[in-house]
C-alpha cells in the first residue's frame, strides 16, 4: 500500500543525537487515533482497534488486530533526542537476548525490517514510532498486593538490574531532571512548589545532596537502569495480585549508580503507621537474594529516597503549572511523595540505615 506523502520515514538509526529541548517543557504529540491507525497499517502492516493510553511525554496506543491480538504503538515526542530512544530500543532488544523470560515488552519490526522508523507528520514534526508487544494485565497501583509481593518487586528488579550491567549505549548518559543523581538541577523550578514550608524542606534536602550525597555516589557502581520502577509501571495477573507479570514505561532509562535506581523502587513501598519501611525491606530482601548491595549503598537508601519525592513533588507541581490540563496525570504520584517524605523524615536516617542493613544482611 503506498504511504501517504504527509508520512515520510527513515530509520531512527541514521539519526546521531544531539542537544534537544528538556521534555519536561514540551506536552505529549497530539496525535489523534485514526493517524495512529495509519501508522501501524503503513509501517507495520497491521490494522484494527486503535486506542489511545494516557502518557506523560509519548503518544501511545494500544492496537488490538481482527484476531483479537494486541500490539503498542509508541509515537515518541519530537523534543526527545532520538539517540536516547534507540537507547531504549536497544536495552529491550539487549534484554530479550540475555534473559528472555523477563516479562518486558518486545520489539516488533517493521516493515522494513527495522527496530523503529522516523516519520516527519503534517505538523512538520519528526517522530520515532516503534511498535512493542503489548502486555496485559492489571497495573500494580490499582490492584490489591500481599506482603510477599514486596520480595518478588525486589528480586524482579534485581533481575532487570543484572540482564542490564553488561548493556551500554553512546546515549545512555544523557541527562534527565528524574535521575536522582541530577536533583541539584532541581533548584530552578522549586518556584512552582505551593506552601513555604514545602518549598523550604525541599530546598533543605537538595543543599544535603549538593554538599554531602552527591560525593559519594560518585565512587558506586553504575549502569543503565529502568529509573521508574514503580507500581504504575508494574503489572500483576488480576486484581487481587498473587504474581508479577509484567515490566512496563522504560522511557526514562538512563545510566545512573545501581543504588538511585534502588531507591525509586524503594520509595514507592513506604506506609503509614509505626513500620513505615517494613514493605521497603522485603523489596531490598528480595533484590539482595539476586544482586547484594555494598555498605555504602545502604547507608544512601533513605536520603535517595528522600530525593526521589522531592523530584516527584518538585517536577509535579512545576508540570501541572505548565500543563493543567494534564495536571491530573502528573500529579498522580504527588500525595503518595508526600506521604513518604513524611514518613521518612518522622524516622532518623541511622535508624533507617539499621533497619535496611538488617534486612540486607539477613537474605
Amino acid at each position: 500500500m503506498p504511504r501517504p506523502a504527509a508520512i515520510s520515514p527513515q530509520s531512527a538509526h541514521d539519526v546521531v543525537g544531539g542537544g534537544r529541548a528538556d521534555l519536561l517543557s514540551h506536552e505529549a504529540p497530539a496525535i489523534s487515533p485514526d493517524l495512529a491507525a495509519e501508522l501501524a497499517r503503513d509501517l507495520y502492516g497491521i490494522a484494527g482497534q486503535v486506542h489511545k493510553l494516557t502518557a506523560e511525554k509519548d503518544a501511545n496506543f494500544r492496537v488490538t488486530d481482527a484476531v483479537g491480538a494486541q500490539a503498542l504503538l509508541k509515537i515518541t515526542n519530537a523534543a526527545e533526542d532520538p539517540a536516547v530512544t534507540d537507547m531504549q530500543t536497544a536495552a529491550l532488544l539487549h534484554l530479550a537476548a540475555v534473559d528472555p523470560t523477563l516479562p518486558v515488552p518486545h520489539v516488533r519490526p517493521s516493515l522494513n525490517g527495522r527496530a523503529s522508523e522516523r516519520v516527519t507528520l503534517p505538523t512538520g514534526q519528526t517522530h520515532v514510532v516503534r511498535l512493542l508487544s503489548y502486555l496485559d494485565g492489571t497495573v500494580l497501583s490499582g490492584a490489591a498486593n500481599g506482603a510477599a509481593l514486596h520480595h518478588d518487586i525486589g528480586r524482579l528488579l534485581g533481575r532487570l538490574t543484572l540482564a542490564l550491567r553488561g548493556f551500554s549505549h553512546p546515549a545512555a548518559g544523557h541527562l534527565l531532571q528524574w535521575d536522582i543523581q541530577q536533583a541539584h538541577r532541581l533548584r530552578p523550578m522549586l518556584e512552582a512548589v505551593a506552601g513555604p514550608r514545602l518549598r523550604a524542606r525541599l530546598t533543605d534536602l537538595i543543599d544535603l545532596f549538593e554538599a554531602d550525597i552527591q560525593p559519594r555516589l560518585v565512587p558506586l557502581r553504575a549502569q543503565v537502569g529502568h529509573n521508574d520502577f514503580n507500581p504504575h509501571n508494574l503489572l500483576v495477573d488480576g486484581p487481587e495480585a498473587t504474581r508479577l507479570t509484567g515490566i512496563i514505561d522504560f522511557g526514562d532509562m538512563v545510566r545512573t549508580p545501581v543504588v538511585c535506581d534502588l531507591a525509586v523502587a524503594c520509595s514507592y513501598q513506604i506506609t503509614d503507621g509505626d513500620r513505615p519501611l517494613d514493605d521497603v525491606a522485603r523489596l531490598i530482601a528480595g533484590y539482595t537474594e539476586v544482586l547484594p548491595l555494598q555498605a555504602e549503598e545502604v547507608a544512601l537508601l533513605p536520603d535517595l529516597m528522600r530525593l526521589r519525592h522531592a523530584t516527584s513533588l518538585t517536577i509535579g507541581a512545576w508540570r501541572a503549572r505548565r500543563y493543567p490540563e494534564n495536571a491530573e496525570y502528573i500529579l498522580r504520584n504527588g500525595a503518595a511523595s508526600l506521604r513518604g517524605l513524611n514518613a521518612l523524615d518522622r524516622i532518623c536516617t541511622d535508624a533507617a540505615v539499621a533497619a535496611l542493613s538488617r534486612r540486607e544482611n539477613a537474605r
